[in-house]
């Protein structure tokens, strides 16, 4: 990254230029999908947080066979993981060791016993001063004492997320910056989930640049040899012949307990559960595999409804019943009114309706009031329920049923739902279906993967992480990802990112052996570097649009028609923001060049595709003023920058257009005024600043990210022109809003926000509010501090040069002597 200096006054500060535009395919301002107004988010966050209840759990002997095994019923005395305590309670109460804010990943697969842990962790922190709040992924119904925000324990905060590898990433990324977070003292943030996957590696990413310390621990299996599991097994096997009316313990036969499928606590105390209750009669040994065991508690299920239905306890039969249950495995607890929507969804006679809802929760009593359609617990009882009622699996006592198929896919597409309530039940159903098809194979075969395959936009519905472990399945074909690969975001999207990565090298694998044409070998490296660049991977995508330039060569070669020659163009163009990305400036500049020769007489020549190749020419001169401008060629960047302006000037007053046209006056405004045309560049930003003031009032999750950019611009060009207070107030709104966005997703506007600080501390340094220009330098600092520990190369020197600003500042000395940058647009945002 270059400094440049100037002849005459300089303009001050930072600038962040425009990004290329939708031809480019470069990344760039990364939209938001809620406007952040203070610290409520517009939309978001679909979640809530509440306090433990006091109330004691239900007595035990009134639960049901298949809640004894439910962890929130503590039937079970908890044993073992005396280590896993103790290494709890040091991140817990770490002095010096541990940052103030800090999250840990407890992973392991469904039964070793996360929550049972999180519980009596949780317990131990209260007891020893830590206020404990859980975080549900469901919004619920508000809590009346969290809604001014959470009780602050003596000692720290400390938040326990379920199911996090479940939680949208947008929805996870705005609990940590839950203003009921950010109080004075320790927080801590314990998230339990079954895999350490990519969203986990991305959210770890992220919570590093908001100064979020991070750790992970695989749970072990608690049950690591058949000494402990015949312990884990007589104690619990004493304990549900206590609740067990006419339960014989001594009859209970312990299995062979050196099977690994003993691994998990759960397995070991469902296998002495069913246990026990056989030996209550004179019938049959009891099941001896995991799954007749699951099926043994499934039919007792069964006869507990009938058991409500004869008794006139409700009215539903029980097959009405089972397609409730079932439903409600599918899509997870819903208010009463879009609970009415999935029963009707899942093909239940609307004449039932009512009925089956209130007989529903008869039987499975909401945890929260309004709600309706609690699922089976535990999660791996549920499911089985759901693998035994899919058709496809090879277990003929357990007969499937005939719906069930139908009414998952039905679910699954949230036919007739209303449109504001569909994405939820689409996302439910997804991320239920998937975690099931990745245990039972016959799910993801006869129903999971033929869903998708009829209509693949459905693997985007639950998120990145989801569609993860989707491609992950064995059965998830190079057929199926090529389906899924249109419905990826475009752009730059933080949840989808990394997978759409996976997803594209995949499918570049499979077609580039058969793959000989130059034209599609240069649109396959185009697309795979863009999700390169999307992912992080600098160097690799400058490789992957390398080839694609050198592929759209030989096609030309071959054959220079106009399409052929803007496929070259536009990799050349791309390539020219891939090397400015590595700071390679002189040769993204030949780059660009290159391209805005090869369009020109394209967007001049006449045909329909002329005005296309006029579009592609202005934003590669957009793009070449800005390079223009990294080497120090100003007047040649404005030259380049005017006609680009000019295009979209006179183009169609379409959105897109002005969207561009906005862009390329804020790139110009930066060029004008390192040619000391102040009072030109300020004119000219105003145009963009009216611009995008115009379009975020329509959209302001798409266009704020705009607006407080070219704000920051403005207080540069109006600091050079010494209005200083003029200058200030524009940065003090972009700054505003960069925090808003901050709260959204800091990994693409936090560095943006600290260069707008660095330039808001010069122009208050100038007014002699010393004590406020310091404040905000100092803030800057420690964001480019954060980052340039994480990527040296690219920030350690704009740290660098905010300390010497400081110096200089503690120093007494003039502000004119301050570090002024302009960087260029992929400065932070590649």
């Amino acid at each position: 990254m270059t400094r440049d200096r100037f002849d005459g006054h300089p303009p001050s500060g930072y600038v962040v230029t425009n990004t290329g535009g939708a031809w480019a395919g470069a990344p760039g301002s990364v939209a938001v999908s809620g406007y952040v107004e203070g610290n409520v988010l517009v939309g978001l966050p679909q979640y809530r947080l509440t306090a433990p209840t006091a109330e004691a759990p239900r007595a035990a002997e009134g639960l049901r066979l298949a809640e004894l095994l439910d962890a929130r019923h503590r039937v079970v005395p908890f044993v073992g993981r005396s280590a896993e305590r103790r290494s709890l309670e040091q991140w817990l109460t770490g002095v010096g060791a541990t940052p103030d804010r800090s999250a840990l990943l407890i992973h392991a697969a469904g039964g070793q016993g996360k929550t049972r842990l999180a519980d009596r962790f949780a317990a131990t922190a209260r007891t020893n001063g830590w206020a404990v709040l859980r975080a549900h992924r469901d919004p619920g119904a508000p809590e009346p004492t969290t809604a001014a925000g959470p009780p602050r324990g003596p000692a720290g905060l400390l938040v326990v997320v379920d199911y996090g590898d479940r939680w949208p990433a947008a929805d996870l990324r705005a609990l940590f910056t839950d203003p009921r977070l950010h109080r004075d003292g320790p927080v801590r943030v314990l998230v339990l989930a079954r895999s350490q996957g990519y969203w986990w590696r991305a959210l770890r990413h992220w919570l590093g640049t908001i100064g979020v310390s991070t750790g992970e621990r695989e749970l072990a299996p608690l049950a690591v040899d058949p000494d402990t599991r015949e312990l884990l097994f007589r104690t619990a096997a004493a304990r549900f012949a206590e609740l067990i009316p006419g339960a014989r313990l001594a009859e209970v036969p312990t299995p062979d307990l050196t099977d690994p499928a003993y691994e998990t606590a759960l397995t070991v105390q469902l296998a002495a559960l069913v246990a026990v209750d056989a030996s209550r009669g004179a019938g049959p040994a009891p099941p001896s595999t995991p799954v007749d065991r699951y099926g043994y508690l499934l039919d007792r299920e069964v006869g507990h409804w009938q058991q409500l239905f004869a008794g006139a306890a409700t009215t539903s039969p029980p097959e009405h019943l089972d397609r409730a249950v079932f439903a409600a495995t599918l899509t997870g607890p819903a208010p009463y009114e879009l609970g009415r929507e999935i029963l009707a969804c899942a093909g239940v006679d609307p004449a039932w309706t009512e009925v089956l809802l209130v007989d529903h929760a008869t039987c499975y009593p909401p945890r929260d009031p309004g709600f309706v359609l609690e699922p089976l617990q535990p999660d791996r009882l549920a499911e089985a329920y759901l693998a035994l009622a899919l058709p496809g699996h090879p277990w003929p006592s357990h007969a499937p049923r005939p719906w069930a198929g139908g009414t998952a896919r039905a679910l699954l597409r949230a036919e007739g739902v209303p449109p504001a309530a569909a994405p939820r039940v689409r996302a439910a159903t997804l991320t239920v279906l998937t975690e099931v098809a990745a245990a039972w194979r016959h799910v993801a075969t006869t129903v999971l993967l033929p869903a998708l395959r009829a209509d693949p936009g459905l693997a985007t519905a639950a998120g990145g992480a989801v569609l993860a472990t989707i491609v992950d399945l064995p059965d998830a074909d190079v057929a199926l990802l090529a389906a899924v690969e249109p419905f990826l975001p475009p752009g730059r999207d933080v949840d989808f990112d990394n997978v759409a990565c996976d997803i594209m090298a995949r499918l570049v694998r499979h077609r580039l052996p058969g793959c000989d044409a130059p034209v599609e070998l240069a649109r396959l490296h185009l697309a795979y570097g863009r999700r390169l660049a999307n992912a992080g991977d600098r160097e690799a995508a400058l490789d992957e649009i390398d080839k694609a330039v050198t592929a759209g060569q030989e096609a030309v070669d071959g054959d220079p028609s106009p399409g052929r020659r803007a496929l070259l163009a536009q990799a050349l163009h791309l390539r020219g923001y891939r090397l400015a990305a590595l700071s390679r400036y002189p040769e993204a500049l030949v780059s660009v060049e290159r391209a805005v020769g090869i369009l020109t007489p394209l967007a001049d020549g006449g045909g329909a595709e002329a005005e296309t190749h006029r579009w592609a020419l202005a934003e590669t001169l957009d793009n070449l003023g800005v390079r223009l401008s990294n080497v120090g060629r100003h007047e040649e960047a404005e030259v380049a920058a005017r006609r680009a302006v000019e295009v979209f000037r006179d183009g169609p007053g379409s959105p897109a257009v002005q969207v561009s046209l906005a862009g390329a006056l804020t790139n110009l405004a930066v060029i004008e005024a390192q040619l000391g045309a102040g009072w030109s560049a300020l004119a000219t930003v105003r145009r963009a600043v009216h611009i995008w003031r115009r379009l975020s009032d329509d959209q302001p999750s798409i266009y704020l990210p705009e607006l407080a950019l070219a704000l920051n611009t403005v207080g540069l060009r109006q600091a050079d022109l010494v209005q200083l207070p003029a200058a200030v107030d524009a940065a003090e709104e972009s700054v505003r809003i960069y925090r808003d966005l901050v709260r959204v997703n800091a990994v693409a506007f936090e560095l943006d926000l600290a260069a707008v600080l660095a330039n808001l501390s010069g122009y208050l340094w100038r007014l002699d509010r010393r004590a406020e220009a310091l404040q905000a330098n100092a803030e800057a600092e420690e964001i480019f501090a954060r980052w340039g520990g994480a990527n040296p190369e690219a920030f350690s020197l704009h740290l660098r040069h905010v300390r010497e600003n400081i110096a200089r500042m503690r120093a007494q000395r003039s502000s004119t002597d301050l570090r002024r940058w302009e960087l260029g647009a992929h400065s932070f945002h590649s």
